[in-house]
């Protein structure tokens, strides 16, 4: 009787050790954790210009595709803006219009000039011939010269009016720096009254929306957040003893406590450089008297693949969610 139930005892303890020993290779070759959340891209709303919200179209938690219109703000001091640009742009191509014909009336005074230059210098030569031969007075000869300097005199003030006039005039056509910066101006009111109404840069649920028609909003502040639904992660904090045979590419089991019936798939994308404790904003000071040794935490970005389970969004995944994350370490 003894005999046998030493041999009961003897094989209870044996498969209970076999048991042990296989739970704890699991456990080695399968960490887990439930310090898991899920997460996702938030962005931040905030729109380019300021005034006040005419139409709000969105409300708190609704979906929204990439370009919808989210509010509008006031558009009539843009329009009165982008009014005046254009009456500046229109302006500055008349300005030009007037500093070409400036300088094609400048060319032509200066042909005309250079024609007379040229007869006062062949009246020149021929009052130089004639007085070197005594057959004209000394004072036609004079009068002759002195022709010829104004001549030579005024077509060099011709040729400066021509400089002062292209360099009013710059470039020609749309290369003009008049007409750029009355073009910049211009096309800068149109993004401008284009902003007044915000639309959605990506994807996702409005979240965190407070704001209301009517209220004022300031360029650049934000007001509400969308969370992106291109893409999903799981942050897992997983002990640093956990961290020795994880490897990124290595295959992950997920569970998600809101859908306590669900199973992702994912893969281990990356593991932290540093604990969780380094970047908090009250990092340990462990150079004291009192230090106890604790095992650190560090963040791993598990990378969430898709979900064939839920192709209309049933059961959507939401921010901050908790999780389990059982990685498989054997690859």
């Amino acid at each position: 009787m003894r005999s046998k139930r030493f041999s009961v005892v003897l094989i209870f303890s044996l498969l209970s050790g076999v048991g042990l020993v296989q739970y704890f290779s699991y456990k080695d070759s399968h960490p887990s954790t439930e310090d898991a959340y899920v997460q996702a891209h938030i962005v931040n709303i905030a729109s380019r210009v300021s005034g006040p919200v005419v139409k709000l179209h969105v409300s708190e938690n609704d979906y929204v595709n990439t370009g919808d219109i989210l509010f509008e703000i006031d558009p009539s001091v843009f329009h009165a803006v982008l009014q005046g640009a254009s009456a500046n742009y229109e302006l500055a191509k008349q300005a030009a219009g007037a500093s070409d014909a400036k300088v094609g009336m400048a060319k032509s005074t200066l042909e005309e000039r250079e024609i007379v230059l040229a007869r006062a210098k062949r009246a020149l030569e021929r009052a130089t011939s004639l007085a070197q031969k005594k057959l004209i007075s000394e004072a036609e000869f004079d009068d002759a010269t002195a022709t010829y300097a104004e001549s030579k005199a005024s077509v060099a003030s011709a040729r400066a009016d021509l400089r002062r006039a292209e360099s009013e005039l710059g470039v020609k056509g749309d290369g003009n720096a008049r007409l750029r910066e009355a073009s910049a101006q211009r096309t800068a009111a149109q993004l401008d009254l284009a902003f007044t109404e915000v639309v959605a840069p990506v994807s996702g649920w409005v979240t965190n929306l407070t704001l209301r028609e009517g209220a004022m909003v300031i360029a650049r502040r934000s007001q509400f957040s969308i969370v992106e639904d291109s893409e999903w992660w799981i942050e897992a904090n997983f002990k640093e003893t956990d961290l020795k045979s994880m490897r990124p590419g290595q295959q992950t089991t997920i569970g998600v406590d809101m859908y306590p019936d669900l199973k992702l798939l994912g893969r281990v994308e990356s593991l932290g450089a540093g604990s969780g404790a380094v970047f908090s904003l009250l990092p340990p000071e462990n150079a004291t008297g009192n230090w106890v040794k604790v095992t650190q935490r560090f963040p791993v970005r598990i990378s969430i693949e898709s979900r064939p389970d839920d192709p209309d969004r049933v059961r959507p995944l939401r921010v901050g969610a908790s999780a389990t994350v059982t990685v498989d370490v054997r690859e």
